[in-house]
């Protein structure tokens, strides 16, 4: 299902925009994620699109050795960029794997953060379904963007890829799909610079 989209961003695993460190504007904008969100310490995270660990290493240290982070991507090269970035953090699993493909267990994480990856989800139903049933009664799921919603689409039109019908869901179609899995949006904001949608699992 992923092949071609894993042959895209194994081609792109040294790109700046996968390897670099978070720019000061960039790290302004997570930096209000985290306070929107609040403390982390002891939390269970999936983080599926994972990349090259750039968010995965500050997730690492937010949820501290009580936490533990499991992070996915479908990228062999970029997994194992993330491994060796990793390597030193033992609250952290991490594995080339889609999320269709992860074995999940109902009600095993506090949060869900799906950075820079919802679009390239095949199934968004789908997979929304599986993410609410693996989270816990009040548990969390973040979609989150470093730039806007017309700024993704229009970036993923233009890819010419095995991206370019990677689109972002408009506000009615993904308010359908978030309540329709099971989950209600509690934050929605796109800003013109970035783009985040919290929603959770009743209690």
């Amino acid at each position: 299902m992923y092949q071609k989209k894993a042959s895209f961003f194994d081609s792109h695993a040294k790109s700046p925009w996968a390897v670099d460190d978070y720019s000061a504007e960039e790290t302004a904008k997570l930096d209000r994620l985290f306070k929107i969100i609040g403390p982390l310490q002891g939390l269970s995270i999936l983080e599926p699109g994972c990349g090259t660990g750039r968010l995965t290493e500050i997730l690492t240290h937010r949820v501290g050795d009580q936490g533990r982070v499991v992070a996915i991507d479908i990228s062999s090269m970029m997994i194992d960029l993330a491994c060796s970035r990793l390597k030193d953090r033992a609250n952290v699993v991490i594995q080339r794997e889609s999320l269709e493909d992860l074995p999940l267990q109902e009600k095993s994480f506090d949060l869900i953060m799906c950075h820079q990856v919802f679009p390239h989800l095949e199934d968004k139903a789908s997979n929304l379904r599986r993410m609410a049933w693996a989270l816990k009664s009040g548990g969390r799921l973040i979609i989150f963007h470093l730039i806007s919603f017309h700024e993704i689409n229009d970036m993923h039109r233009k890819a010419g890829t095995a991206v370019e019908h990677d689109l972002l869901p408009g506000r009615e179609e993904m308010t359908k799909l978030i309540s329709e899995a099971g989950l209600n949006i509690t934050l929605w904001e796109d800003a013109g610079d970035s783009y985040l949608l919290l929603a959770q699992k009743a209690p």
